[in-house]
This record gives structure tokens, C-alpha cells and sequence, in this order.
């Protein structure tokens, strides 16, 4: 119980800290008439984004999250019949979440680094990062 209490204790300290060193300002308010290019989704969403750039949107939006999500995350169970609990004994689940976590990270890293305007391909260490207004967040005072 205590480990878990000053675990607790840690990450609110770090949490308080960094919200007195970062500005997290708000930016004016949308305007529809003109948007940013890129128009990205938040960075939670943005490994769906990825996937409906390659493929139909009754795909990638409705079937793979469905199939993936759904299905077989409720079927695991009954797939995966071993009893032990120790993960070093559960090679099987641990190479399934693995392999799931390991692709919807790579998307999204796709998603912020290299996507630009016009979703297309790009570079970040040739044109940039497309979130250069971070440094205007982070004040040393």
C-alpha cells in the first residue's frame, strides 16, 4: 500500500511542476472559413487517420476498429486458454498486445511526424516539425 501512495504522491508533484513550467495558452477561436493545413486530428486519433488515408472509410473507420476492438478483444479469451498468469508464460498474449500496441503507436507517430500539408509525406528533420509553436508554450520564469 505504501509504494502505491507515494507513487501517488510522485506523479501529482511532477503533474504540479510541470503545470507551472508549461503554458498551455488557448489559441483564438475556430473560424470555418479557414482551417489549418494540416487538419490533424488530436494525436489520439490520429493512427485512425492514418488508416483512412490508405484505405475506404467503411473500412478503416467502421470494420478494422469493429474487428479489432470489438471482436477480437472479446474472443482473446477463448483463443488464448492458457492458465498460467505469469507473463513469462503468456508468450502468446504478450506477442498479441505487443503487435496491437506496436502498430497503433507506429500510425500515430506517422501521423505527427510525418504527415504535413495536404496530408502528404514529409521529413521532419528536412522541413521541419509541423509543431513549432511548442517552444512558445514552455516558460523558464
Amino acid at each position: 500500500m505504501l509504494p502505491e501512495f507515494v507513487s501517488l504522491m510522485a506523479m501529482t508533484a511532477f503533474l504540479i511542476l510541470l503545470s507551472a513550467i508549461l503554458q498551455a495558452p488557448l489559441l483564438e477561436e475556430a473560424n470555418p472559413n479557414v482551417t489549418p493545413n494540416p487538419a490533424k486530428a488530436p494525436w489520439y486519433f490520429l493512427g485512425l487517420q492514418e488508416l483512412l488515408s490508405y484505405w475506404d472509410p467503411q473500412i478503416a473507420g467502421v470494420m478494422i476498429p469493429l474487428v479489432l476492438g470489438v471482436v477480437l478483444w472479446m474472443a482473446f479469451p477463448y483463443i488464448d486458454r492458457n492458465p498460467e498468469t505469469h507473463p513469462s508464460k503468456r508468450k502468446f498474449a504478450i506477442m498479441f498486445y505487443t503487435f496491437f500496441l506496436a502498430g497503433a503507436g507506429i500510425l500515430t507517430i506517422i501521423g505527427v511526424l510525418f504527415r504535413g500539408p495536404g496530408w502528404n509525406w514529409t521529413y521532419p528533420w528536412i522541413d521541419g516539425i509541423w509543431f513549432d509553436d511548442l517552444l512558445d508554450w514552455i516558460h523558464f520564469e
